[in-house]
């Protein structure tokens, strides 16, 4: 993993020696060593998680101070509900902005990109050249080529053919095979691979993007059991064109 991706996924990760780290922040923690910078970054993090742990672990609240809440809660006089009351409006609009940003979130989780895209992304981004060779087969011919290959299940998608390819290759990252081709025209690489044993969780025919680093930009759609990820040279936008069928 590149540690421009490790960066944004260990963002959102909070050292904690008693919890389970998912696989995906587990690659990530091995990019910090690619990476000086990164590494001081977060280990400074991994401080200040740690003693913001030691600071509130045996914090107690005292028992004067919980009576005396208690007692001043007692002597609130009890409210009658007025919708008009402007303590039950603010109550009110409060809560229906709490629903709309728990419905956002929920939401636009789903949307986001996979992380064991990225994953893939970056294992073929980090492959040798040798283990692709040159080829001479349109893009709808692809499928049998793969399949002499011993790789079955590659398409590919109706925006891409007609294209010219010049490399294709069969790859391997965590003991799963990788069908890669490369688009010189687009700029572009097509890798074909199933979804079971990634966690990817994308409605079918939906495509995702992302910008992966200041170079590469990614899509990713997933179609009867199968992912189809485009890796791109240049912006997330310029993938979405290629999407669209338009030109970079």
């Amino acid at each position: 993993m590149r540690p421009s991706t490790a960066r944004r996924i260990l963002t959102c990760h909070v050292d904690d020696p008693n919890g389970d780290v998912p696989t995906v922040m587990q690659s990530a923690l091995k990019a910090l060593g690619k990476s000086p910078e990164l590494q001081a970054d977060y280990e400074k993090q991994a401080r200040i998680d740690a003693s913001l742990r030691t600071a509130f672990k045996d914090a107690e609240v005292p028992d004067d101070a919980l009576s005396g809440f208690a007692s001043q809660v007692a002597a609130i006089p009890t409210r009658h509900f007025n919708p008009r009351d402007p303590a039950i409006i603010s109550v009110m609009i409060g809560f229906v902005l709490l629903i709309f940003v728990l419905t956002w979130d929920f939401l636009g989780r789903p949307a986001s990109f996979p992380p064991d895209g990225l994953e893939v992304a970056e294992a073929i981004l980090d492959a040798e050249n040798s283990a692709f060779q040159e080829v001479a087969v349109p893009p709808e011919e692809l499928e049998d080529w793969f399949v002499l290959k011993g790789f079955d299940g590659f398409k590919t998608p109706p925006f891409l053919l007609g294209g010219k390819v010049d490399s294709a290759g069969i790859l391997e990252f965590e003991k799963q095979p990788l069908a890669v081709v490369g688009l010189p025209a687009l700029k572009a690489q097509l890798a074909v691979f199933s979804a079971a044993p990634w966690n990817i969780v994308i409605p079918d025919g939906e495509w995702r993007t992302a910008q992966i680093d200041p170079e590469y930009a990614v899509a990713l759609s997933r179609e009867k059991g199968m992912c189809f990820l485009i890796i791109f040279q240049g912006t997330e936008a310029g993938v979405r064109a290629i999407l669209k069928g338009g030109a970079r």
